[in-house]
C-alpha cells in the first residue's frame, strides 16, 4: 500500500509542470502568441459578444481576410461599421464568424465580403493560425477536417453537391491538400487542449509572457479602429502578389472546402435578410499587368457562376487595378490606398 501511495505521489508531482503549462497557455495568450493574434482576438471578442459594437442593433460587418482587414477603413463609413476581417482568414472562418455574431449579437443590416482571388484556392493558414488561435470550436474543426474528408473521397469520378470548380471537374487535382493532410484527430485535440507539445516552441520563443505588452498594444488598436490595421506602410509597392505567379486557379480541395462554405455563407446572408456585397480587392498595376489569362479568366468565371446563383447579393467580378503609389507592399493598400478605396466603396453602396 506505502508504494501504491508513493507512485501516486510521484504521478501528481510529475504532472504539475504540465498542468502549469497548460493551465497558462489557456489563460494567457498575449503573453506568447505572435503578432497575428491579437486580429484574430478581437474578431472572435466581437462575434462572441465579448466587444461591444457600436449601434449594434444596426450594425454593418466586413468579413474577410487581410486585404479586406488593411483596405477598408470602418471608421470612414460609419459608427456602426466593424471590420472583422484578419490576416489569412477564407470563407471557412467568416461563415463561423457570421454565425456566431448573429446567435451572439442579433443581425447585422449589412456585409461586405471580400477576400484576396488566391484565397479562393488556398487555405494557407488554416492549422498555424485558424486551427493554433482556436478561432473554431474543436467541432467546428472537425466538419471541416470531415468535409475535406468527404470531397476527397467523393471527387474521383463523381460530382460533389454546392460545389463550382474553375473551369471544370479536374479529378487529378481532386486530393487531399497539404492543408489537412498533416492534420488527424489527434493533432487537433492536442492543439485544442493546449498541450505543450503544440505550444512549447512559442513559450520559449516569447520567454513566456514578453509578448504580453505588444499583444496588448496591438489589440487596444483594434478596439480603437474596429478592426482596421495595415499590413504594408510603404508609399508605394511595385512588387508582384500571390496571384501574379499563378497559370491557373487551383482547384484541389482547398478550393471546394472554401467554394462550400462560400455559398453556406452567402446562403447565411440570404436567410438572414443581410444587405450582401461581395467586394474584389485592388491590385497594383505591376501585379494587374502580370495576371496570366488562365488564372484570370477562371477566377473571373468562377465568381460570376457564383453570382448567378445568388441574384439578389451584389457581386463585383473584375478585379479593380490601383496606382502602384496607393499600396503599402505588393497586396495591401497603404493608408491612402485605403482611403481612397474606402470612398469609392461609400459612394457606390452606402450614399
Amino acid at each position: 500500500m506505502k508504494s501504491v501511495k508513493s507512485f501516486v505521489v510521484k504521478c501528481i508531482l510529475a504532472a504539475i509542470p504540465f498542468v502549469i503549462v497548460v493551465g497558462y497557455t489557456w489563460l494567457f495568450p498575449f503573453g506568447y502568441m505572435d503578432e497575428e493574434f491579437p486580429s484574430w482576438h478581437y474578431t472572435k471578442q466581437v462575434q462572441d459578444g465579448r466587444t461591444s459594437v457600436p449601434d449594434a442593433g444596426n450594425a454593418c460587418l466586413v468579413l474577410g481576410d487581410s486585404r479586406a482587414m488593411a483596405d477598408i477603413v470602418p471608421k470612414m463609413m460609419g459608427d456602426n461599421y466593424v471590420n472583422l476581417g484578419i490576416g489569412g482568414a477564407t470563407s471557412v472562418e467568416m461563415y463561423y464568424s457570421l454565425l456566431h455574431y448573429i446567435r451572439n449579437n442579433g443581425t447585422p443590416e449589412r456585409v461586405f465580403i471580400m477576400f484576396a482571388p488566391f484565397h479562393y484556392s488556398y487555405m494557407d493558414n488554416y492549422e498555424t493560425r485558424t486551427l493554433y488561435f482556436h478561432h473554431l470550436s474543436f467541432w467546428e474543426a472537425m466538419e471541416v477536417y470531415h468535409r475535406a474528408v468527404m470531397f476527397e473521397q467523393n471527387a474521383k469520378g463523381s460530382s460533389v453537391s454546392g460545389m463550382l470548380p474553375a473551369s471544370g471537374d479536374k479529378d487529378e487535382d481532386a486530393v487531399l491538400s497539404d492543408t489537412f493532410k498533416s492534420i488527424d484527430r489527434n493533432d487537433m485535440l492536442g492543439i485544442y487542449l493546449r498541450s505543450p507539445s503544440v505550444y512549447m516552441p512559442a513559450l520559449i520563443n516569447s520567454r513566456a509572457f514578453m509578448r504580453y505588452g505588444t499583444n496588448q498594444g496591438l489589440y487596444r488598436e483594434q478596439l480603437e479602429t474596429r478592426g482596421h490595421a495595415l499590413y504594408g506602410t510603404a508609399d508605394g509597392c511595385d512588387d508582384l502578389n500571390y496571384e501574379a505567379n499563378y497559370e491557373h486557379m487551383k482547384q484541389d480541395v482547398d478550393h471546394r472546402i472554401i467554394t462550400y462554405y462560400f455559398e453556406k455563407l452567402l446562403k447565411l446572408c440570404e436567410d438572414n435578410g443581410i444587405d450582401t456585397c461581395v467586394l474584389q480587392a485592388p491590385m497594383n498595376e505591376a501585379s494587374y499587368n502580370s495576371l496570366k489569362p488562365g488564372f484570370s479568366e477562371e477566377y473571373i468565371s468562377y465568381v460570376s457562376a457564383i453570382a448567378r446563383s445568388h441574384t439578389g447579393i451584389s457581386f463585383e467580378t473584375e478585379i479593380p487595378c490601383y496606382e502602384n503609389r496607393y499600396f503599402g507592399d505588393s497586396s495591401h493598400l497603404n493608408e491612402k490606398g485605403a482611403k481612397v478605396y474606402t470612398e469609392e466603396v461609400i459612394s457606390k453602396y452606402i450614399r
